[in-house]
């Protein structure tokens, strides 16, 4: 193994990629081994504790992709644009989903509700293995990759993605859950990795939760306030808008993602004696 070589497809993968070159194609041969990849990655007592829902086609992706707000522009005031780690080439979604124990019991011996939070954490913990072993195999093959976690998102968000995948019965009885997804693709040549192609910016918001641009009151399902926003192009809009609350933005000219990966990180490794 050449180990070098092998961290620099690691610190490859942690710069999200959130511009695409659409003119290439992924090959039939990949996809189908990030599908292997999803279905015969290692989990606890080989339980399956998610299905992947998985989009190849340009049009479906952009179709999902209106529904993807949520990367943070600024806190204060608060504003976000779409997250478009999602508008790769290719896309897999992770859905958590109910699974029912093999030995997962209570100390009584009697089988653990598939509904129970440890569950679900198992879920989480497996998708996120996975997601680490497809981003390996995509840095291994050449590509570019995002993840994200802004699925199904944004102003008066009434679960489109749910109901134009079939689950929508599932989610609001509780057995699935959307989770992460991962972009995979080519980047666009000579252009900085967090420079977007959308010019549009939610201003009032700072994230996509209960986001709505004409409601009063509180969610009917989660009973969460409405956060008003209201949504402007950057090449139209003023230098400044005003958004629903009157807080004054500066408004960006070119659209993009502020990054983090240049931070210092703190983790540290700790040896046990």
């Amino acid at each position: 193994m050449d180990i070098k070589k092998e961290q620099e497809i690691i610190k490859q993968l942690q710069k999200c990629q959130r511009n695409w070159d659409y003119s290439k194609t992924i090959p039939e041969e990949h996809i189908e081994h990030f599908l292997w990849i999803a279905q015969n990655a290692p989990s606890k007592q080989w339980q399956g504790f998610y299905d992947v829902y998985y989009f190849k086609d340009r049009k479906v992706i952009e179709e999902f992709y209106k529904w993807t707000w949520g990367s943070t522009h600024t806190k204060k005031p608060p504003a976000t644009w779409r997250n478009p780690q999602m508008n790769a080439n290719f896309y897999m979604l992770f859905v958590a989903k109910h699974t029912y124990p093999l030995y997962n019991c209570y100390n009584d011996g009697t089988d653990a509700k598939p509904e129970e939070g440890f569950m679900w954490d198992n879920a989480h913990t497996h998708i996120g293995l996975t997601l680490g072993l497809i981003m390996k195999a995509a840095g291994d093959l050449g590509y570019h990759t995002g993840c994200n976690k802004s699925n199904g998102m944004g102003p008066d968000y009434d679960y489109q993605w749910e109901k134009r995948m079939g689950i929508y019965q599932d989610v609001l009885d509780g057995k699935k859950k959307l989770t992460f997804g991962i972009g995979i693709g080519y980047p666009q040549k000579d252009r900085a990795r967090n420079q977007i192609d959308d010019y549009e910016l939610a201003i009032g918001a700072a994230n996509a939760h209960n986001m709505t641009l004409y409601k009063e009151g509180r969610d009917p399902v989660k009973n969460h306030k409405w956060r008003k926003t209201k949504i402007v192009d950057v090449r139209t809009a003023n230098d400044k808008e005003i958004d629903p609350y009157g807080n004054v933005h500066n408004i960006p000219k070119i659209p993009y993602i502020k990054i983090q990966s240049h931070f210092p990180r703190e983790i540290k490794c700790i040896e046990v004696k």
